[in-house]
Parts: structure tokens; C-alpha cells; sequence
């Protein structure tokens, strides 16, 4: 069985970098954020809501410590009808910026988000 080049790329972050997971549950708004030490490759981030999300956006951007000129909005998504969202296209991290994840959850679904990293320590 051969790998595709994406699970090759995860593999091989893996295996330089080691693996690290976040978790974080409520039933409130999101507001998680991820200041990344070193250079990090987020590998996947996961959500999980027990109801659909409403008519609001779960957002994911990099907060870039060189300045708002270099802020950017990875994953803009309406979760109106989703209970669930999975993102595996990898991305990196600069040292020193901050990767934030939001969701106002005004229905009050209790959520689980995992951001699966390789850290560059």
C-alpha cells in the first residue's frame, strides 16, 4: 500500500517533530488560542457540537506577531446544519504567532475541539 503525499507529509512531520494534541470542551463560546513557542505544523483540527451550530461561523486564523498587515483568516465555515467539522490541510505556524479558533455558540452545544500539532522544540 502506498501513501498519498499528504499522509507522507503528516508522517514525516511526525516522525521529526513528535505529535501533540489539545483538547478543549464547553458548552459556551470558543475562543481558543495556540501561541505557537517554535515553528509549528498543525496537522488537523477537529470539532464535534451535540447540535447543529446555528447560523454563525467557526473561525480559525493566524494572529501574526509581525503585525496585522499579516493576519489571516485560514477557515471561515457557517456551521448552520453541521454538527461536525474536520480540517486535515495542514498548515504552519510561525514562532511567535498565534493561532486562534472562535465560535460565538449562541445554542449552547457542547462542543470537543482537537488541534492535532507537530511542535518544533
Amino acid at each position: 500500500m502506498s501513501l498519498t503525499n499528504k499522509q507522507a507529509n503528516v508522517a514525516n512531520a511526525q516522525t521529526q517533530l513528535g505529535d501533540e494534541v489539545s483538547r478543549a470542551t464547553g458548552s459556551g463560546a470558543i475562543a481558543y488560542t495556540l501561541l505557537a513557542a517554535s515553528n509549528i505544523r498543525v496537522l488537523g483540527v477537529m470539532l464535534h457540537l451535540n447540535a447543529v451550530g446555528g447560523n454563525e461561523n467557526f473561525e480559525m486564523s493566524i494572529d501574526s506577531a509581525a503585525g496585522e498587515a499579516y493576519d489571516t483568516v485560514l477557515l471561515s465555515q457557517d456551521m448552520h446544519n453541521l454538527t461536525d467539522l474536520n480540517s486535515t490541510d495542514g498548515f504552519i505556524v510561525p514562532q511567535g504567532d498565534t493561532l486562534s479558533i472562535t465560535f460565538a455558540n449562541t445554542g449552547a452545544a457542547t462542543y470537543g475541539l482537537t488541534v492535532l500539532y507537530a511542535d518544533g522544540r
